[in-house]
């Protein structure tokens, strides 16, 4: 018949599982309500993006508008004074592809009235336009004087009313972009509080279910305990020493004895007198501080021992143990105190192994630890070097580019400008022409040798900083690549120190270049801001990824399986202190490269 205390523990312990299932279930619970706030706030992202987008558009439609006008009004002045034909061909071409951006422009804004309204005065402005330039064309073609002053003054009134509608266009799609964005950051902001304090709770009951489980664990730890000083007790009471000792003297791995309740040996076993080298009649009676050392005896380390045994019941601990013949040991060591029914304290229980062997290859395997880690120092010291001295030398071949080789090409395009001018009417012959392409190839090359020197080693990095240096970048690498970008950058980002904007840099040029290489997106997005005390660059595209078994493979030590480049990037970001983290999947990858601002703010 189970006693009252057995029913008290059970009843307890029945309690305790039902509070932390219950506990358990909330905390599911918000975090399912944190991951529908999380799809939620990716959502307004998203619509976020598709606003910056139409606007991006409308402006990027109106830029189309303003160019094709520019080269029609450049092509039909050109016909105006030369009479050429191929300035009419590309007066015609030019005037054909205005219609297009304005058709564009009425289909992407037929939703808002007042942009309706501006295309509507736009597509009247750019009529009479096309009119008045055909009429001009028309009387030039039949050989009738042109009133050039006349046409320029005409044409520059038009200008100026073209201008003033697309900026009335620009300014409205701001406006609306504007509003979009602030409807857009309120609803992040709600469901960023949601998720925070759904997290935050459902952490405090994860936390709060883990101190349940502990309480019951500990109870059920007390109830075993409980149940092993019972046994002692029913052995002592019932004088049941003979059958103790046939088990305790069969065990020949373990040292098991017991003390009297001043620490006197009591009783020995045939492991105790193989480990400790004593026969029964030598030990027994003897204080059991004679297996401690001698520093031990003196900081009085046995009588300490047997009072935390006494205090808590059950002590252990390890340390070096003397032998008969005077060697030492590592010993690991279990003291229970044995009581009788009223409590009190008739002895202890003892039981000793040798833990040399264990201590030794412990000692060895911090030794190894501490050699790898020397090594792994001196591995991340020679890295380091290597990406300052890559940088110098990165530094060094742009600032010669630009200032030798730079300049030479420069100072062939003044010589071959000067030489055109010179030609002067003898320029439409063939070495006029050819003269024109040298000029054409001069300037390329200029363009090309500046873009490279700029790209070992931007001087706008150092000049304006990397807000100002990474649009410069992602424009060039959208011209060389094919691929969109957007950049977006929070507000009020100020300078970076300039190791840390450098290593920034590189994180960037590394992650586009293989964007470009080998996910085949079509697009790549760069965001710099500050989160949780660090500054973070965000690198994402929507490419193929990267394989999830060579992600699998590569464990923790992802670096080594992903290519040098990334290795690069992650030992720039450690040596600031910071991190990379790369996350891929079939739809895309990420690149996140994170400093402390303690250590990339500027000061």
């Amino acid at each position: 018949m189970a006693s009252s205390s057995e029913i008290f523990s059970d009843g307890f312990l029945n309690s305790q599982k039902a509070k932390a299932h219950q506990v358990f279930l909330t905390a599911l619970g918000l975090l399912c309500l944190c991951a529908v706030a999380t799809y939620l706030s990716f959502s307004y992202f998203k619509d976020s993006e598709a606003s910056l987008a139409h606007s991006q558009q409308v402006r990027a439609d109106v830029g189309d508008l303003d160019a094709v006008l520019n080269n029609a009004a450049r092509a039909r002045l050109a016909y105006l004074i030369s009479g050429e034909d191929a300035d009419l061909a590309q007066y015609q071409d030019a005037a054909s592809r205005i219609i297009e951006p304005i058709h564009h422009l009425r289909e992407l804004t037929k939703d808002n009235p007042v942009q309706v309204e501006n295309c509507s005065q736009l597509d009247s402005v750019t009529t009479a336009r096309l009119e008045a330039w055909r009429a001009s064309v028309e009387a030039r073609r039949a050989g009738k004087p042109v009133d050039l002053s006349r046409l320029i003054r005409q044409n520059m009134e038009f200008s100026s009313r073209s201008a003033l509608i697309t900026a009335a266009i620009r300014s409205e799609e701001s406006r609306l972009l504007g509003h979009r964005t602030s409807v857009a950051h309120r609803r992040f902001l709600l469901a960023s509080l949601v998720v925070i304090s759904s997290f935050l709770v459902a952490l405090f009951l994860l936390y709060l279910h883990f101190r349940l489980l502990t309480a019951e664990l500990r109870a059920t730890e007390k109830a075993e305990t409980a149940a092993s000083e019972a046994y002692t007790r029913e052995a002592a009471l019932h004088h049941e020493a003979d059958r103790f000792r046939l088990f305790i003297e069969a065990v020949n791995d373990y040292a098991i004895f017991t003390l009297d309740s001043d620490g006197r040996v009591t009783s020995w076993n045939r492991g105790a007198e193989r480990l400790k080298g004593y026969d029964a009649s030598e030990i027994i009676g003897k204080h059991f501080s004679c297996f401690y050392p001698e520093d031990a005896i003196r900081n009085r380390e046995p009588q300490r021992h047997l009072d935390a045994a006494t205090r808590e019941g059950r002590y252990d601990y390890e340390g070096w143990r003397v032998r008969k013949d005077g060697t030492r040991f590592w010993a690991n060591v279990v003291l229970t105190a044995i009581r009788d029914d009223q409590n009190r304290l008739v002895g202890f229980a003892k039981i000793t192994r040798d833990f040399t062997e264990r201590m030794r290859s412990q000692e060895a395997l911090q030794a190894a630890n501490a050699k790898l880690a020397v090594s792994e120092k001196s591995l991340r010291d020679l890295s380091l070097h290597l990406l300052s001295t890559q940088d110098e030398e990165r530094r060094r071949i742009g600032r010669e580019l630009h200032d030798s080789l730079g300049q030479y090409l420069a100072v062939l395009k003044m010589n071959l400008d000067s030489l055109e001018a010179s030609l002067g009417p003898h320029q439409a012959n063939g070495a006029g022409q050819d003269l024109k392409q040298c000029i054409r190839l001069a300037e390329d090359s200029l363009k090309e040798v500046r873009t490279i020197s700029y790209l070992l080693y931007p001087p706008m990095l150092e000049e304006m900083g990397l807000k100002s240096a990474i649009p410069w970048y992602l424009d060039g690498f959208s011209k060389r690549s094919g691929i969109a970008t957007n950049f977006e950058v929070e507000t009020g980002f100020g300078r970076l120190a300039t190791d840390v904007e450098l290593a920034f840099f590189r994180v960037l040029q590394e992650s586009l270049t293989n964007v470009h290489r080998h996910s085949g997106s079509s697009t790549a997005s760069v965001r710099l801001s500050l989160a949780n005390g660090a500054v973070v660059l965000q690198v994402q595209d929507k490419g193929n990824g990267i394989p999830t078994k060579l992600m699998e493979e590569s464990g923790q030590d992802w670096l080594g399986s992903l290519g040098v480049g990334l290795r690069g990037m992650s030992e720039r970001m450690r040596q600031l202190g910071g991190r990379l983290e790369v996350a891929s999947t079939a739809t895309g990858t990420t690149v996140i490269a994170s400093v402390p601002n303690a250590r990339a703010i500027a000061i």
